[in-house]
């Protein structure tokens, strides 16, 4: 841990590296049937891969992990803790989905948690599940910091209609707690092309 404190751009380049790898290694197996509808089945025991987030980006790295790792709890521990803060989680979906989905009107961290437990369900353990940042920017100030990113999300969910492939940009924003742990409390998402599925569209389907 000290030294991820003291080098915090030897972690992001090695998340980037890994990203990389994760991009090449999904690019192969595509057809290989990588998205082959498989039947709902409950993960068998759920991996666990969290540092203490005194970083922003060592918080990138746990919500990766959560991913990859389709792990509900390290997931939500990504996210402001109320407890210890006076921010209070918001997110912001990409233009059209704020219009089309009345859902994210009152969307809070129960509403995330919702979602994200409902993917879960619906995914295979040993499916793809993947969050893959490219073109990441670091904006610090006093007390916060602006990350902003191109993303892909794969997810190889079993639900009908609703993409398992995800991109655009996001922007996270976030800032210490009163334990000196960083966590996001703001959560922009955009459209980077007209064409794209946003990362909103995959929340508010999985959200019922």
């Amino acid at each position: 841990m000290n030294s991820a404190k003291k080098n915090p751009k030897g972690l992001l380049s090695l998340l980037r590296r890994l990203n990389k790898l994760l991009i090449l290694i999904f690019i192969f197996y595509c057809g290989c049937g990588l998205f082959r509808t498989r039947g709902v089945e409950p993960p068998s025991e759920v991996r666990s891969t969290f540092t203490q987030p005194t970083s922003p980006d060592i918080v990138l790295a746990n919500l990766n992990f959560a991913i990859a790792e389709k792990n509900l709890d390290n997931y939500m521990r990504c996210f402001v803790d109320s407890n210890f803060s006076s921010r209070r989680f918001r997110f912001i979906p990409d233009a059209v989905s704020q219009t089309a989905y009345p859902v994210f009107i009152n969307w809070n961290l129960s509403s995330e948690r919702i979602y994200y437990s409902n993917l879960i369900s619906f995914t295979n353990s040993e499916s793809s599940s993947n969050l893959f940042l490219s073109n990441i920017n670091f904006n610090s100030g006093i007390d916060s910091t602006v990350i902003d990113s191109d993303y892909i999300l794969v997810y190889d969910h079993s639900r009908q209609n609703i993409a398992k492939v995800t991109k655009g940009k996001l922007r996270f924003v976030m800032s210490p707690d009163s334990r000196s742990l960083w966590s996001i409390h703001s959560w922009y998402d955009f459209i980077n092309e007209s064409n794209d599925t946003t990362w909103s569209v995959l929340k508010a389907n999985m959200f019922n």
